[in-house]
């Protein structure tokens, strides 16, 4: 079990270093006993695209010793650390962090806000408005910005032409794609006609109506997501056991070379949930999140979808 994660205010420590080698070493996973938090974000090869290292990101509530630090993660990963950072993280409230509340949230680039906040606007930002208080996600959960935070990742390295937020809600996800790509065809998709509702009003509140179409659809079946597949990131913030079922059928619809960003589930929950996507073909490629909350990036490899194109 991970260790507790702080229940107020307090500085925290953060490790950073890199792993050489795919996959993803597995003997990572020793580390998140020591840890409360770790992250990971794969580093590609650039004509292949295939993982060559991982970046990892390990946070502390205790300055850790870095001689004695480097030493247990070499034996953890059977390899010397050369690149080994520590460095302290500024104290906030890290309950209050991934619990609903009113105030504006900022999440890499993005800057999610009620209208009351624009003014609070950081230069640079990329805005999302939403009404403070609505339901169906208004950003303050960390699943939720472990998403935002893949967004804005994959945006520094890759260019996404067709997007699509599964199960959508308040469609915070599917805005934050469309201002990150401009002429990407975004679809925002939910089973909920409130949920639809909803994010049809906040899409057209923050200008977006036009690169945004908003859906009624169970899973994958509406028309406009059939005729839209494949896309080139599909974004799904709901339950672990929802994203096992969908599996199958998202991994269809991912383009050779697409990303699956998948969240609303406990750290927990996260190696059956990639078992399934592995099982269908994609490969990890980050995790992120705040504990006890995961977020998980994986990629549709362009080489095995080829090879099942040809057979």
């Amino acid at each position: 079990m991970a260790a507790d994660w702080p229940a107020a205010a307090q500085v925290l420590w953060r490790a950073r270093f890199t792993v050489d080698g795919s996959p993803v070493p597995e003997s990572l996973g020793a580390l998140e006993e020591a840890a409360l938090s770790v992250s990971l974000f794969a580093i590609e090869e650039e004509e292949s695209a295939e993982p060559v290292a991982w970046q990892v990101s390990a946070f502390f509530a205790e300055e850790p010793d870095k001689a004695a630090l480097g030493r247990e993660l070499g034996a953890i990963v059977g390899r010397e650390i050369a690149d080994l950072e520590i460095d302290e993280v500024p104290a906030q409230d890290w309950v209050a962090a991934s619990a609903m509340h009113q105030e504006p949230v900022q999440v890499g680039r993005f800057f999610v806000h009620a209208p009351k906040d624009r003014g609070l606007l950081p230069p640079d930002a990329v805005p999302i408005e939403v009404e403070a208080g609505l339901a169906f996600g208004s950003g303050e959960h960390a699943t939720t910005q472990a998403c935002l935070e893949a967004i804005d990742r994959l945006a520094a390295v890759r260019r996404c032409r067709t997007v699509l937020d599964l199960g959508c809600g308040s469609a915070i996800l599917a805005m934050g794609a469309a201002r990150v790509w401009p002429t990407a065809r975004v679809i925002a998709a939910d089973n909920d006609p409130v949920a639809v509702r909803i994010a049809r009003e906040n899409v057209a509140k923050n200008g977006l109506a036009a690169r945004v179409a908003v859906a009624l659809s169970d899973g994958f079946r509406s028309d406009l997501i059939r005729r839209t597949a494949p896309f080139d990131l599909i974004l799904a913030n709901i339950l672990a056991d929802p994203l096992i079922d969908l599996a199958p059928a998202l991994a269809r619809r991912l383009a050779p070379g697409g990303f699956a960003v998948l969240s609303g589930l406990l750290d927990r929950q996260a190696e059956a949930v990639t078992r399934a996507y592995v099982g269908q073909g994609l490969r990890p490629h980050a995790r992120l999140g705040t504990a006890p909350w995961v977020g998980l990036v994986l990629r549709k490899p362009q080489r095995l979808a080829r090879r099942r194109a040809a057979g």
